[in-house]
């Protein structure tokens, strides 16, 4: 009785093959998930949106709540915060809010900051460098930390860069 012998090429097509149909298989099921947890009348992805209906906005928040200044010994920490694009920001235990001007604090205190629409900039003015870490909710991370003198939190809740100032 005669075996089929397998070669390497009839291996990498099936495990190519297989690898592509549980993509796609796990992309349908992302889609139908979403399209779940969507409330009524609201459209999904790959669904037709009615006329007169909006795009379904989801926002990603992040919540910065390890804030923690590497300093040289001085008296105080001078911190800034701006945002580019139309990005809100809530200090402490405040909703977000649209930023007019930048933010000149004396501390880290918590910062919970919409990045739907654009980037918070933190900046350390003192000398020293600053640890953020915080929670995304909405975005395609989950939790960053982020070192620097200058950090940029990044728009859609992607996570988090550092700038090298002059």
């Amino acid at each position: 009785m005669a075996r089929p012998v397998l070669t390497a090429r009839t291996c990498r097509s099936r495990l190519l093959g297989y690898a592509l149909a549980t993509a796609a298989c796990a992309s349908i099921t992302a889609v139908e998930a979403s399209a779940q947890a969507l409330p009524t009348g609201h459209a999904g992805h790959g669904q037709p949106q009615a006329q007169g209906q909006a795009p379904v906005h989801r926002a990603a928040i992040v919540r910065l709540t390890a804030l923690n200044a590497e300093q040289l010994p001085s008296d105080s920490i001078q911190v800034q915060v701006w945002t580019t694009g139309s990005a809100r920001v809530g200090i402490g235990a405040a909703d977000p809010a649209p930023l007019t001007d930048t933010l000149r604090l004396s501390s880290l205190p918590a910062i919970t900051a919409d990045v739907s629409e654009g980037d918070v900039h933190v900046r350390l003015l003192t000398p020293g460098r600053m640890r953020l870490g915080g929670d995304v909710s909405g975005g395609r991370v989950v939790r960053f930390t982020a070192v620097g003198r200058h950090v940029v939190v990044l728009k859609g809740g992607v996570g988090a860069d550092t700038v090298t100032d002059p």
